[in-house]
């Protein structure tokens, strides 16, 4: 299998490059990102290192790179706390129009049939137009207006099997303050579920394990993700 990563420096996109790379099913990892793309403590054979100047736009020789992959998994966004800094033009630039410009591109660069495509949103986005949420309203809006466009693209094209994946916080251990937040929820975990968050290198197994044998199901909600992540990580 070959598969991209789009986004690669990211935090989740790096978990997931580290984990591909150590699955026999995949043979090929194209990361896609703004700058190389370096992983270290494992073999890094398999592993190609594309730049991109602009996620919005795609030059013939970084296209010819697609031609032939089987799945993507596309991270870029700018998160919540993060788009609150940008002007939202940019915040939607880059979460909605950069995914579409991606996908339309790798699917004119002659991707294999099926080829599947997950996309990273998050937990609580709404795909109903008509339902403003309270907090961060324009925003999740925006973000589940991209979802929508997603699978209206997959339902457009038949041989594209496309996957929303709705997460909710991320933790990871890679800080000390990353590391102490993860405790945090790890903590209230044993209390209630009412808190979403999965661990990065759980949503990076999980998702892995989807796009390698297939989506159960359209969209994965952020308790799938656990379910599924602590299964292919043989977590019981």
């Amino acid at each position: 299998m070959k598969l991209i990563v789009a986004g690669g420096t990211g935090l989740l996109a790096t978990e997931v490059i580290r984990q591909s790379l150590q699955l026999p099913e995949i043979t090929s990892v194209l990361a896609l990102a703004r700058k190389q793309v370096k992983v270290e403590g494992v073999d890094s054979s398999k592993l190609k290192s594309v730049i991109i100047e602009d996620y919005s736009n795609y030059p013939e020789h970084v296209k010819a790179e697609f031609a032939g992959a089987d799945a993507c998994i596309w991270t870029v966004a700018i998160t919540p706390g993060r788009a609150m800094t940008y002007d939202f033009a940019e915040v939607k630039r880059i979460c909605q129009d950069c995914t579409m410009a991606g996908l339309k591109a790798i699917y004119e660069a002659g991707p294999s049939k099926p080829f599947r495509f997950a996309y990273f949103s998050g937990e609580g986005t709404p795909r109903d137009m008509t339902k403003k949420p309270m907090f961060l309203g324009q925003y999740l809006l925006m973000r589940g207006e991209t979802e929508n466009m997603v699978l209206e693209y997959g339902a457009e094209h038949a041989d594209i099997e496309i996957c929303v994946a709705k997460p909710g916080i991320i933790t990871s251990s890679i800080t000390v303050g990353r590391a102490a937040v993860a405790a945090i929820y790890g903590f209230a975990n044993l209390f209630t579920d009412s808190l979403a968050n999965v661990s990065r290198k759980a949503c990076a197994a999980a998702i892995l394990q989807q796009v390698v044998h297939g989506f159960e199901k359209e969209t994965l909600s952020n308790a799938d993700l656990v379910r599924i992540g602590r299964a292919a990580q043989d977590i019981p």
